[in-house]
């Protein structure tokens, strides 16, 4: 997929909010969830507010209060997410007698 110029470097910005040990699988992820949100909305690119939905999805909910700063530094407004921000779709911890 095709990827907007201003996207590709609000998720290198981003990604540099990631440790070194981890931030490659970071961007991958990121990138990944970032195409499924553009493909989503049947877009033929990646714009900057598929890359900010796409690294909300992928920061764990118990982190994302974080991510209000990081987006207003951005210049965009956190309103605009407040959904993902507030949302755990995926991230539902693992039943208690599921050995894990």
């Amino acid at each position: 997929m095709e990827w907007d110029e201003p996207a590709e470097g609000v998720l290198e910005t981003l990604c540099r909010m990631v440790p070194d040990t981890i931030r490659e699988l970071a961007k991958a992820a990121a990138r990944n969830e970032a195409e499924s949100v553009a493909s989503d909305r049947a877009a033929a690119s990646v714009s900057v507010d598929d890359v900010i939905r796409g690294w909300i999805r992928t920061t764990p909910p118990d982190q994302r209060n974080g991510l209000v700063a990081v987006i207003e530094q951005l210049g965009l407004e956190p309103e605009i997410y407040e959904n993902e921000l507030q949302s755990d779709e995926g991230w539902e911890e693992e039943p208690e007698d599921s050995g894990m």
